[in-house]
């Protein structure tokens, strides 16, 4: 199963197919997920959307996803919240049911919890194979800001925007 389908109707407590659904969303568009288990605000890492030629870009795109995942604060979070899945999400699927969400949330959802989003969802592959794993990207659909990309690409070259 792809990891980007949209699988949770197949998961369904009867199912007994077990399910990892990491979810990146934007605070300053909706509110937070409801259905977490586990909920990340990961605004305090460095913002791309600041290094003007990584604006118009999100965290599906490697030069984002590297700017985010490269700073020691990211690694560190990741690496935490790794320990913290391996140890919350099994006594989660014996108890509650069969899908674990982990949401991730940043300002505008394009950049920071995409990258960690994505970079998480590689991370769980990896360790639980024998679990589905889906991975929802909640305002990658909507049009990031590039008001301030158009302007800044017509200003002098050099300088981005000041955050």
């Amino acid at each position: 199963m792809n990891r980007h389908e949209n699988s949770s109707q197949s998961h369904s407590a009867a199912s007994g197919r077990r399910l990892v659904r990491v979810v990146s969303f934007g605070f300053k568009k909706a509110a937070p997920p409801i259905d977490a288990n586990l909920l990340f605000d990961v605004r305090f890492l460095k913002n791309p959307y600041w290094v003007e030629e990584l604006r118009p870009l999100t965290g599906l795109d490697l030069p984002v996803r590297n700017y985010v995942m490269e700073q020691d604060l990211a690694r560190q979070f990741l690496a935490n919240l790794l320990q913290m899945v391996e140890q919350v999400m099994p006594s989660m699927f014996e108890t509650k049911s069969n899908v674990f969400t982990i949401a991730l949330g940043c300002t505008g959802g394009q950049h920071r919890s995409v990258s960690v989003a994505e970079t998480l969802a590689q991370e769980l592959q990896k360790r639980y194979p024998e679990v589905d794993l889906e991975v929802q990207h909640r305002e990658l659909h909507q049009p990031i800001d590039v008001e301030l990309t158009v302007k800044g690409a017509s200003s002098a070259a050099g300088g981005g925007p000041s955050p």
